[in-house]
């Protein structure tokens, strides 16, 4: 059931505040909604983000395992899931979370992508290789996230060492 007077309102200003970076100010629009509706998903997605914007790991952790339980075919809460996971505990518990993910959505190109990252932070750069490879096939946007994303700095070094220095 959709969002009504104030609540909508509310919420959309919560998702404004959330595109400007302006997460705390998302956060109050979002305490504003009735107590009632704030479980709802499109409430608790902006919630995801918000929590994100202000590094609050554990929160992010809560809402995102409630919404992958309530919308399991979403794989983005699944992602969510395992990206707060990473940051309140550790690498190892997000490459469980997604892991699992991996059995129920095998041609998800984001959670290969993940799982690339993952390993190699991990130092698995041969896993990190396979997973990328096979991220990339499924989308191939995926090679431009690879270029700027700071978890691959172990396999770009390893790359690096491989042919003739520019």
């Amino acid at each position: 059931m959709p969002l009504e007077p104030p609540d909508q309102q509310y919420w959309q200003a919560a998702v404004g505040y959330v595109e400007l970076g302006m997460f705390q100010e998302a956060n109050d629009q979002l305490e504003n909604i009735d107590p009632f509706n704030r479980a709802a998903p499109e409430v608790l997605a902006v919630r995801i983000a918000v929590y994100h914007g202000l590094k609050k790991w554990e929160l992010m952790q809560e809402v995102a395992k409630r919404l992958a339980e309530f919308q399991p075919h979403d794989i983005q809460w699944t992602i969510s899931l395992a990206y707060a996971t990473r940051r309140a505990e550790s690498i190892e518990a997000a490459k469980e979370i997604l892991m699992q993910a991996l059995q129920r959505h095998p041609d998800e190109a984001m959670v290969h992508f993940n799982l690339g990252c993952y390993a190699s932070q991990l130092g698995d750069l041969t896993l990190a290789k396979a997973h990328l490879k096979r991220a990339f096939v499924i989308e191939p946007k995926c090679r431009l996230m690879a270029l700027d994303d700071p978890d691959l700095e172990p396999l770009w070094a390893e790359l690096g060492t491989l042919g003739p220095e520019v």
